[in-house]
């Protein structure tokens, strides 16, 4: 057997439950496996539950433990950091829990508002150079930490009650109508909020690149047409600017 042989084994043995030991370890060295196994699973579902603490709060102990210990099986560590451990949590989830989709939009609430707060920083929009912008042809640049994600569930108050140490958050419900949950940091501070299709789409566009000019013409499908199109896009930015979603003009 050679080196990258008994690495691989080695690695197989950690993500297993432990039950069989390494046959290719000498017998005198077996009983240090156990050491090995039980701290890098504990280490990993300590990882995990220090980035799903809402999600964890609303399972409780034992059903995030079966998730923590099927993810880890299935999912060994691809980063030098830990801090990039727990990326697809929320699949697992998924899979686990078909029937109680807010479980699996927790799990992307938590980890997307601590990928937010670790990720690039961004200036503050200079106002004073948007004098004399030509607002039709310039590209908006929307915050790097954004992020969104459709959701059907009333996970966003249970995100917040939960948060707030609530002893009875609300139970699950669908929304009346399928929404977006956006996410973003805000100088130091994560943040998160419901957004409705239409503005889902404006953004979407700006993501890419796109001008006023055809958010404007998006606005303009809804169901207040296009004579307060502009009107409802200024006060969009406007939101967008004070929320620093908007942090640049190209």
């Amino acid at each position: 057997m050679n080196l990258r042989q008994l690495q691989d084994d080695f690695c197989s043995y950690l993500r297993s439950d432990g039950a069989v030991t390494l046959a290719s370890v000498a017998p005198a060295a077996q009983r240090g496996l156990g050491v090995y196994h039980f701290a890098h699973r504990a280490t990993l579902g300590a990882a995990l539950g220090d980035v799903f603490e809402r999600t964890h709060a609303w399972l409780g102990d034992a059903r995030f433990d079966h998730a923590a210990a099927r993810h880890i099986a299935l999912h060994p560590p691809a980063s030098w950091t830990l801090a990039d451990y727990g990326a697809g949590f929320e699949e697992t989830l998924a899979g686990l829990y078909p029937d109680h989709p807010e479980v699996a939009e927790l799990a992307w609430l938590d980890w997307t508002l601590r990928v937010a707060f670790n990720g690039p920083d961004c200036p503050d929009l200079d106002f004073a150079s948007l004098a004399g912008v030509d607002w039709d042809s310039a590209r908006l640049v929307i915050n790097p930490t954004l992020a969104y994600r459709p959701i059907v569930t009333n996970v966003a108050l249970i995100w917040q009650a939960l948060d707030d140490g609530e002893p009875d958050p609300p139970p699950a419900g669908r929304l009346p109508t399928p929404a977006v949950l956006t996410v973003w940091r805000q100088g130091l501070m994560p943040r998160f909020q419901t957004i409705e299709a239409l503005e889902h789409e404006a953004l979407a566009v700006a993501m890419r690149g796109g001008s006023l000019g055809e958010i404007c013409s998006i606005l303009a499908k809804g169901p207040t047409g296009s004579d307060a199109a502009a009107t409802q896009a200024g006060a969009m930015l406007q939101r967008w600017m004070s929320e620093a979603v908007l942090v640049a003009l190209a």
